[in-house]
């Protein structure tokens, strides 16, 4: 198998990227995913784009997916330029308020610098920043409301990695995602699965199956657990065998009693 080839981004884009932070200049997201795919030299292919709603909110839903040289953003970039061009908008992806214990090489990066970043990012592209349990005491109560807020002001999608970290196969997310879909379930916004992987020649795939409202029975905690799974579970329907993960068993007990996975 040749060995995986890495990946970085153009420096024009760099620089671009640089000024519309210092500045505060909004920048469309989808728009510059598309450029810079489409000068990186990684092959890519969008499956079943035709899935993509093309009105009304949406949470748009992937796997974590990274290895050496390939970072979790070129599929979160694949993911954006496949929302804009099917719609005209780009998904607001949610992105957490700040980071702990950050290096660039042995140098710590402030925390107050890293906060300020984040929120110069999200005027940038949109996106949409939820509080982390360790700003000011705030829980997943906090974030929950940030995200019901953002799909109530403004119709466009939203975008979130479940699984926060990436493996590059698929890990059990925190139960509160599960809260997070059902919550959106009740407000009638759908959630849309995509798988992320390569193929042996090194083509990055972003597969898209079929929008679905996220529900499970049970107590409290239990139907978190099931609506966090049944969203994993069409994600992992998506991917290629090898990536199945924590959900190799439940993916397998699906195919023996005969269910198709996409």
């Amino acid at each position: 198998m040749p060995a995986q080839k890495g990946y970085r981004l153009p420096l024009s884009y760099i620089i671009r990227f640089a000024v519309a932070v210092l500045t505060g200049r909004r920048r469309e997201v989808g728009r510059d995913a598309a450029a810079v795919l489409a000068r990186s030299g990684l092959r890519c292919r969008i499956d079943g784009a035709e899935r993509i709603p093309t009105r009304g909110p949406f949470v748009l839903i992937a796997n974590h997916y990274e290895r050496p040289g390939l970072k979790v953003f070129w599929g979160g970039m694949l993911l954006t330029a496949a929302v804009w061009e099917r719609r005209g908008q780009s998904p607001r992806w949610l992105m957490t308020s700040e980071w702990y214990n950050y290096r660039l090489g042995p140098v710590p990066v402030p925390v107050w610098l890293l906060r300020w970043l984040f929120r110069r990012l999200a005027s940038v592209y949109g996106l949409v920043i939820v509080p982390r349990a360790r700003e000011r005491g705030v829980g997943r109560a906090a974030a929950l409301r940030a995200v019901l807020e953002a799909v109530a002001t403004d119709p466009r999608p939203i975008a979130l990695f479940p699984e926060g970290i990436g493996t590059g196969r698929l890990l059990r997310p925190p139960e509160g995602v599960g809260l997070l879909l059902l919550a959106l379930a009740e407000r009638g916004v759908p959630c849309l699965p995509a798988g992320l992987y390569e193929e042996e020649e090194g083509t990055l795939v972003a597969r898209f199956g079929e929008p679905f409202l996220a529900q499970a029975a049970g107590e409290k905690e239990e139907r978190f657990r099931r609506a966090r799974d049944e969203a994993m579970l069409a994600i992992g329907r998506l991917l290629p065998r090898g990536l199945w993960g924590d959900y190799t068993a439940d993916l397998q007990r699906l195919l023996e009693r005969g269910q198709h996975l996409a």
